[in-house]
């Protein structure tokens, strides 16, 4: 009898760690950036507009955990072919790594939420760019924006995960994810840090700045989210352009093809790059060996919608 209590026992923990079944963000206050304490004047948001103020804008979604400055050419370039551009500093982000540690995926939807229909109201057309979590959160705007006065226009998602582990899409990312929602229990985060970039140049990659380490409690946060994105996959009827890398090292890239089936969108694009350079593979607009192509390639796609 006892062997079996034990057995059911684990079974249950497992369950409650596998499906995250019952989680919720716990209700906060609402965040906001605080752009005062940046670690680095190249994490602040990002906001190009022309004098005469143009009628198309886009916005960027940095990723976890990011900062605006992954944007860098890309905001330049696209602020150069006649937009206005920003890239707005998530809450919890570009500061200090105890500032992310209490702030939930829900608050940053939150934000960006507003953020949105501030811009919306502002511009005939407007497109929103996100990478990784912000691409993620990019696919959660248009699922939440449907009504065609409300919708962006288009968007673009690189790299972006609706999973990261899917035993039945054959990946496993890591397992230590599918005890995540434990150990955030008696931590909230391990080794955390401030990454500044690398003094060797590597493609760009070098350049990438925001936090290092694993933030325990905001990934269970994220974690919970995407299990509710991947399922809201058909809501999204906006034109779409996909990116990702095949070997991306941070997003499995399973992730591409299984959001271009489930989608209900009738204009969606996609491509898959192939790159040979010892990096990540992840943040592509950062990548020197492929920023200019794929983003004219984004652009274009932005123009004939």
């Amino acid at each position: 009898m006892v062997p079996l209590i034990i057995i059911s026992l684990i079974v249950i923990w497992m369950i409650w760690n596998v499906t995250l079944i019952g989680y919720r963000d716990k209700p906060r206050q609402t965040a906001v950036p605080q752009v005062d304490e940046v670690f680095d004047p190249r994490c602040l948001p990002v906001i190009l507009e022309h004098d005469e103020k143009s009628n198309k804008a886009i916005i960027m979604i940095h990723g976890l955990p990011s900062t605006p400055y992954a944007y860098d050419y890309a905001a330049k370039k696209a602020f150069e072919e006649g937009y206005d551009i920003f890239v707005p500093l998530l809450p919890g982000f570009g500061t200090k790594p105890e500032h992310l540690e209490n702030t939930t995926y829900s608050q940053w939807f939150a934000y960006m939420k507003e953020y949105y229909l501030d811009k919306r109201s502002q511009y005939e057309k407007l497109y929103v760019i996100g990478t990784s979590m912000g691409g993620a959160m990019t696919l959660h705007l248009a699922e939440t924006f449907t009504k065609e006065a409300q919708r962006p226009d288009a968007v673009c998602t690189i790299a972006a995960p609706v999973f990261l582990n899917n035993i039945s899409e054959g990946v496993v990312k890591n397992w230590l994810y599918y005890f995540a929602r434990t150990v955030a229990l008696f931590t909230a985060s391990i080794k955390t840090g401030i990454h500044y970039g690398k003094e060797e140049e590597n493609d760009g990659d070098e350049l990438w700045i925001g936090y290092k380490g694993v933030f325990v409690r905001v990934g269970v946060s994220f974690l919970s989210a995407l299990k509710k994105i991947k399922r809201n996959l058909s809501s999204i009827n906006v034109p779409i352009f996909m990116l990702h890398d095949h070997n991306d090292r941070t997003v499995p890239s399973v992730n591409l093809e299984y959001i271009y089936k489930h989608i209900s969108s009738t204009e969606k694009e996609y491509e898959i790059t192939h790159m040979d350079k010892d990096h990540n593979r992840h943040v592509l607009l950062m990548y020197k060996s492929v920023q200019q192509q794929l983003l004219e390639k984004i652009l274009s796609f932005f123009e004939n919608h």
